[in-house]
């Protein structure tokens, strides 16, 4: 996927994020949230960046792996060579994740937004980096596709887990699973099972 075609998408999703932020229906105050709660947000998110990092690239950080990686690659950053479907695909959906974590923590959409742009440039240049250069695309692809499928995800995952249906709701949770912790308004227990050969937890979710 050469040069071109990456600056006609952007310049295209671009065009798209600014038709859904505009719209006049939508939250367009700030959410006063105070700075260390930002912080704390922000640090939380990047501690699961490195978490995931460290499980599923276990094999490529032991073969590429280096601290001189780390602090030397942010400064060359480039084009990866992944194909534009799988990178459309993995940082959607990654960055899906990022904005319906912000928006959960009550951030407006803008807000939310911006902070999913700040906590994918923050794996791009602060995690990834310990194996491989910054990816150019990846830099907007991850915000700008990810708060777009966000968005989608939020309301469609509102919508089913408003219905009778079981599985509909179960829909609607796993579209969002943040909408599983404790301070959404939906009824969840978590219950400790212990036997002599094994410890565990129930999680019981009122529907």
């Amino acid at each position: 996927m050469n040069f071109r075609v990456h600056v006609f998408s952007l310049v295209a999703v671009l065009f798209s994020a600014s038709l859904v932020l505009a719209n006049p229906s939508q939250e367009n105050t700030s959410s006063g949230i105070g700075i260390h709660q930002k912080v704390l947000d922000f640090s939380a998110v990047y501690g699961a960046q490195w978490t995931v990092y460290l499980i599923t690239q276990k094999d490529t950080i032991t073969d590429h792996g280096s601290w001189d990686n780390f602090f030397s690659y942010p400064l060359h950053p480039e084009f990866d060579k992944d194909s534009f479907d799988f990178n459309i695909f993995k940082h959607a959906l990654s960055g899906n994740y990022y904005y319906l974590y912000y928006r959960y923590r009550d951030y407006e959409q803008t807000e939310a937004f911006l902070w999913t742009f700040l906590s994918s440039l923050a794996f791009e240049f602060a995690v990834e980096t310990y194996t491989e250069k910054p990816s150019i695309q990846d830099i907007y692809q991850t915000p700008i596709y990810g708060t777009l499928v966000g968005m989608g995800f939020e309301r469609l995952s509102t919508y089913f887990r408003a219905k009778d249906s079981v599985a509909l709701k179960s829909l609607g949770y796993i579209l969002n699973p943040f909408t599983l912790l404790p301070n959404h308004p939906e009824n969840i227990a978590a219950l400790p099972q212990v036997s002599d050969r094994s410890v565990g937890l129930q999680v019981v979710v009122g529907f």
